[in-house]
């Protein structure tokens, strides 16, 4: 998670925020600015309780909701949606994610694992996070 904020901030230029009240999250981290950046403009929150799970590996959910927070903050195109409920796993979808991922899926950003699954609570693997990162450049941050 903290990877992915990182890279959206360098993204937008490394704009400071003030600092966020996560107590996982201290202040020398090298993802703390980024963080801070991230929850001060609606791109991220936390867990609750305090937490921001910045080292925790990012589900492929997160990762459409995040992706689709910063593209709202850049006023990108949102207009993208695609139906889900050609996967046979779209109902493990969480509510908080499921308009992110519908757009993530049709802007052609997340696609399943399978032709019948699209594992959104499943961990997003480097690889895949490479790939989705490629085309939020190349097609919605241009």
């Amino acid at each position: 998670r903290g990877m992915l904020i990182s890279i959206l901030h360098r993204l937008d230029g490394e704009k400071s925020a003030p600092a966020a009240a996560f107590t996982d999250v201290p202040a020398e981290q090298w993802y703390a600015n980024a963080v801070n950046w991230a929850v001060a403009n609606g791109i991220a929150g936390g867990y609750g309780n305090g937490k921001f799970g910045a080292e925790n590996v990012i589900t492929r959910e997160q990762m459409a909701a995040i992706l689709y927070n910063f593209a709202k903050y850049k006023g990108y195109d949102l207009s993208a949606k695609g139906n889900l409920t050609a996967f046979t796993d779209h109902a493990q979808l969480g509510g908080y994610a499921s308009e992110a991922m519908q757009w993530a899926n049709g802007a052609g950003l997340i696609t399943g694992t399978s032709a019948t699954t699209l594992a959104p609570t499943g961990s997003a693997t480097r690889a895949q996070a490479a790939s989705i990162l490629m085309r939020f450049c190349e097609n919605i941050a241009k």
